[in-house]
């Protein structure tokens, strides 16, 4: 509707200037100036109508030379259908003027150089300007895809990162129990197992369900419990609601990697792993907590905490929080928002 209203108001002011000029230097009746009202704007619309819906009859043709060659007969054959509207309109208000087709005479020929003097550099200006965008959305377009590959990549990357520091320590926990209580060895030996199928398998994921994530944690926790005997102790407290809310994979993990490192490994007394998963409004919310060291002003983020930080900027970029806390109790909290995420099954 814009381009139309601007397109008449064109022709309009087109055909008042002309007509006018035309007034006072040629013909010194009035309805001079209305003739060149009404031909400006009944060919000037036609032409403009013709080049803007030009994709209609374009449509199939591809070669530049081809279209530019069907664009030149269309808008001659909008100069000679607006020549004769233009004729016919005239008997309406030119007293004695009568109506016989195709004897316009050497106004065709006329009409015909104006509107390909005007609507050839319009097509070609818009032709222009219609591949300069198709240019620009395919390159914005490869772009994308360039950022998205970029972005599996790294996820690939960071899936792969397992902290070589727990699996030496497992395998020593083995070792020392295939001696002395072979059951907890085989147990720790299937957990271990069971750890590696999941980063096998739901770590192809980008996201997987709280549940799955819980999984996982509680695997690597038994592991942990195996290892530190009656040193650790953990709790896990979620709310129903969030078990089928999809999360980032492998996030949960890592945090509570880094709380027995400090909470449980650093002290001889050990403790208590506590793990809270609320939804809060429209937000998802995790809370680690461990009886370790309170966290330094500045906490120092090593590779599972990295590991977590670079997964959540790559999915969430920065519509999420990552907090360490200590008081009233020492815990790391991460907040992501749901509105992300899916509900599976709903």
């Amino acid at each position: 509707m814009r381009r139309a209203i601007y397109t008449l108001l064109i022709c309009l002011f087109t055909g008042l200037a002309f007509g006018i000029f035309l007034y006072f230097t040629y013909d010194h009746r009035p309805v001079r100036i209305l003739t060149q009202v009404v031909s400006c704007v009944t060919i000037g619309s036609l032409m403009m109508l013709v080049i803007y819906q030009r994709r209609y009859f374009l449509l199939t043709v591809a070669h530049p030379g081809v279209r530019a060659a069907i664009m030149t007969a269309a808008l001659i054959l909008t100069a000679l259908i607006g020549t004769e509207i233009i004729l016919l309109l005239q008997t309406l208000y030119l007293p004695g003027a009568g109506y016989h087709f195709l004897q316009g005479g050497s106004v065709y020929i006329l009409n015909i150089l104006v509107v390909l003097v005007i609507g050839i550099p319009a097509y070609v200006s818009l032709e222009w300007q219609r591949s300069l965008e198709n240019r620009i959305s395919g390159q914005a377009y490869r772009m994308l895809q360039l950022e998205r590959q970029q972005a599996v990549f790294e996820l690939e990357l960071l899936r792969a990162k397992i902290n070589p520091h727990f699996l030496y320590n497992v395998h020593n926990t083995i070792a020392g129990l295939i001696s002395k209580d072979p059951g907890k060895a085989e147990t720790l030996v299937l957990l271990l197992s069971k750890f590696f199928r999941f980063t096998l398998h739901k770590n192809s994921a980008t996201y997987h369900t709280v549940m799955d994530e819980l999984d996982i944690v509680r695997t690597y926790l038994d592991m942990q419990q195996i290892r530190f005997e009656r040193r650790m102790q953990y709790t896990i407290d979620a709310d129903p609601g969030t078990l089928s809310l999809q999360t980032a994979s492998f996030v949960l993990q890592p945090l509570v990697e880094n709380a027995v490192k400090h909470g449980i490994e650093a002290r001889a007394a050990g403790g208590v792993i506590d793990i809270k998963i609320r939804v809060a409004g429209a937000a998802m919310v995790i809370t680690v907590a461990d009886p370790g060291p309170a966290f330094p002003e500045r906490p120092h983020t090593g590779a599972g905490l990295q590991l977590v930080m670079n997964k959540l900027k790559l999915l969430y970029a920065d519509d999420y929080s990552l907090t360490f806390n200590n008081t009233p109790e020492k815990y790391v909290q991460l907040t992501v928002p749901i509105h992300h995420q899916n509900v599976v099954g709903g």
